[in-house]
């Protein structure tokens, strides 16, 4: 029993030190972006796990179990290989703990009381990408929001703004800030179309997601923000091609755990937004002519 315990725990280290090795190949590499391209269709799964499927195979788009491929009516092609990920499980125990009463007050069932610990493991399971199956056709979504106008996308960005939106002069390089103090967001005048749309965006982010302290972790904050309104623009077809990767990449290629603490966070705000927009639109029956 306990080797088989050891052996699993030996598999669950084997599978977090992939994880690490392929968050450093992805900053090393300089395949940040792609990484963040490929995230967009894995909203279901976790960082660690997106990045485990990327590292084994990273032209996938969309990955299931073997019974959910089954359920909807495709089958494995012969010979396809599992992808390899981890399955998170809640786990709890009781622990009798011994409260002590003030002046020896309590009598001795107050004093024995059960306490409820919770924690995590985790086991090793398999999915498969949709190249891998063959059967029934998946249902097309339906894309309301595309890249074609971006006129119309940044009149709808301003809409869904729940804060006023002021082009003005501002000075240097800087193309638009968010005012935490004068809750609103600032861009600036005669930018090109595409250059609002993409800074729209980023300061979306910052003031509807962002609760670092930008004074003492501003690369923390311009990584988190940069990396999540990549995430959404992609997913919503902008052009992605004005980020600034060299500067987050040249950060993070520093210290890679920064990039592990900061993945789920990322990803699942990345998420959020994308449903807060999504919601949104159906809400309101958008469409952006293309």
């Amino acid at each position: 029993m306990t080797t088989k315990s050891n052996n699993k725990e030996t598999k669950i280290k084997d599978i977090f030190n992939k994880i690490q090795t392929g968050v450093t190949n992805i900053i090393e590499s300089g395949e940040y972006a792609k990484f963040l391209k490929f995230s967009k269709n894995f909203h279901s799964y976790s960082f660690n796990n997106i990045v485990l499927i990327y590292s084994q195979m990273p032209n996938a788009t969309k990955v299931a179990g073997f019974k959910t491929w089954q359920s909807m009516g495709r089958k494995l092609k012969y010979g396809s290989k599992g992808i390899q990920i981890i399955y998170p499980i809640k786990r709890k125990y009781e622990k009798n703990t011994t409260i002590e009463g003030q002046n020896n007050l309590l009598n001795s069932d107050e004093k024995e009381q059960k306490q409820t610990i919770e924690y995590l493991t985790y086991r090793a399971t398999y999915v498969y990408d949709i190249s891998q199956t063959v059967g029934e056709s998946l249902p097309m979504e339906d894309d309301k929001l595309n890249a074609n106008n971006n006129i119309e996308l940044f009149n709808y960005l301003k809409s869904f703004s729940p804060f006023p939106i002021k082009e003005i002069e501002i000075f240097g390089s800087t193309q638009g800030y968010w005012s935490p103090k004068g809750k609103y967001i600032a861009l600036k005048k005669d930018l090109s179309i595409d250059d609002k749309v993409a800074t729209l965006l980023h300061e979306l982010t910052h003031a509807l997601y962002d609760d670092f302290d930008y004074k003492k972790d501003r690369n923390l904050s311009e990584t988190f923000v940069e990396s999540v309104a990549y995430i959404v623009a992609d997913y919503f077809n902008l052009d992605t091609s004005i980020c600034s990767f060299n500067y987050i990449t040249s950060y993070v290629k520093d210290d890679i755990k920064i990039l592990m603490e900061l993945g789920d966070k990322i990803q699942k705000t990345a998420n959020k937004f994308i449903k807060r927009l999504e919601d949104d639109i159906n809400n309101r029956n958008i469409r952006i002519a293309v």
